[in-house]
């Protein structure tokens, strides 16, 4: 199992934003002034699709403020001085735990999958019913603790799988694991599924899992696929595992589909047995100190700059800090940026690791189709793009890019093609009167640095 490094550094400050979900931002619970402890609520969900949010250190509140967000925005947050109490509130595992109470653990605890959408709202969704509930298990950024690599912990994972079917009411489940996986493909097969032994089955043309439930004769499996990652990838992976088409507009919950990330049943595992509500998470840091990949147990809040200076530093000639990952993250403008739930990784690139930065015409040489997942032609729907034709973006389904970064990273042209894409779907999403704009306080502006909307 790789080492995974515990953050003990004790910092200024910890700045935990009141929204770490894609819901409205959590009303707080705490006055400047007031002292905390490790698990406290400090933050009350304010409708069904927001999470609450915890305490992870014990400390004064020191400020209620509009604070910077790894997302690009300022959110309204709580500033907390820690101090090096180890006091908590007290954690009470759950023993043989019913659905309700599963899934009242779950929402009470805060747990976020790493879309940002509380696991409660996806096990049961306001407007349907779920009958199935998957364990997306194909990325390894995903990962984290004591669940950090798959195939050390299969039976925990089957028995997780269990309590998400339970906790939601679905009545078949499955863990989709990759195929070039050979080490979890083959960790599972040692195991059993109601004293009958786990085969691995893989999704091949039309058999998808209904298939597979049915020969059998189960109602968990473990199933495999070819990886996928991106942003938005949950529609497409539906597809691919189940064989149910939905369009852009329309959810897996629409087809009575739960998704959950490994992170989410890590974060259910230290609920259950450890009564532990979601207040820290496991990181991938690249580019700090000897640049060499490592990955850290660290506490929701941690400022980005804290994380960096404890494991080594910038290395000379630092000049760009990501979140989330080369191909689909974010540039941070400041490391004064906080862990959320949902932070993943933490990559420094030094100048000379920068992609280059000069872009050259079209060269249509179709590299982008070809490893276009949706079968889209991002060359084109980039230069719509950059001209400002959104409508005919549209009727190109760019609403279709997962925003997997494939097509940039293989253009020998160097085009900004995800950008150009990410830019018209967000001019598309405006045109509609439902269109819910980002806090008033976002640095994020419509328009594209690479010159498209001019």
């Amino acid at each position: 199992m790789e080492n995974v490094e515990t953050l003990n550094t004790l910092p200024e400050k910890m700045v935990i934003p009141l929204k770490q979900h894609t819901g409205e931002v959590c009303e707080p619970l705490v006055n400047v002034g007031d002292s905390v402890i490790i698990g406290q609520k400090i933050g009350e969900a304010k409708s069904y699709n927001s999470a609450p949010v915890h305490s992870s250190v014990c400390g004064e509140v020191t400020a209620i403020e509009d604070a910077f967000h790894p997302d690009g925005s300022r959110v309204k947050s709580i500033i907390i001085k820690p101090d090096d109490s180890e006091e908590s509130v007290n954690f009470s595992p759950i023993e043989n735990p019913t659905g309700s109470q599963l899934f009242s653990c779950i929402k009470n605890a805060g747990i976020v999958d790493y879309t940002g959408e509380p696991v409660h709202s996806i096990l049961k969704p306001n407007s349907n019913d779920i009958n199935t509930v998957l364990i997306n298990a194909t990325c390894p950024e995903w990962m984290i603790g004591y669940l950090n690599t798959v195939y050390n912990a299969p039976k925990q994972l089957l028995e997780l799988l269990k309590f998400l079917m339970k906790a939601s009411g679905a009545s078949k489940g499955a863990i989709v694991l990759s195929n070039d996986d050979k080490e979890s493909i083959n960790a599972f097969e040692k195991e059993n599924i109601d004293g009958n032994p786990v085969n691995v089955a893989p999704i091949i043309g039309k058999r998808t899992i209904d298939y597979y439930f049915e020969d059998m004769n189960s109602d968990r499996i473990v199933v495999s696929q070819d990886r996928i990652f991106g942003k938005n990838i949950q529609n497409i992976f539906t597809y691919y595992v189940t064989g149910c088409k939905l369009p852009p507009e329309k959810y897996p919950s629409d087809a009575g589909i739960a998704i959950c990330s490994v992170i989410s049943a890590k974060a259910l595992y230290d609920a259950i047995y450890e009564g532990k509500p979601s207040f820290e998470t496991v990181i991938s840091v690249s580019g700090i100190g000897d640049g060499n990949p490592q990955k850290v147990l660290v506490k929701v809040g941690t400022l980005f700059k804290d994380i960096i200076e404890a494991m080594g530093g910038y290395r000379d000639n630092s000049v760009k800090l990501i979140a989330n990952g080369t191909m689909t993250g974010i540039a941070q403008y400041t490391d004064e940026v906080p862990v959320i739930k949902t932070t993943t990784s933490i990559t420094v690139q030094t100048e000379d690791e920068l992609p280059e930065h000069n872009t050259y015409p079209c060269v249509h040489c179709t590299k982008c189709v070809d490893v276009c997942p949706m079968e889209l032609v991002p060359s084109r729907l980039a230069i719509l793009a950059d001209q400002g034709r959104f409508d005919e973006c549209h009727e190109m389904h760019v609403m279709n890019c997962i925003e997997c970064g494939r097509c940039a990273a293989i253009c020998p042209s160097k085009r900004h093609l995800l950008q150009l894409n990410q830019y018209a779907k967000e001019a598309i999403r405006r045109a509609y009167e439902d269109y819910q704009p980002k806090e008033e306080s976002s640095n994020v502006t419509l328009g594209c640095s690479c010159g498209g909307g001019k």
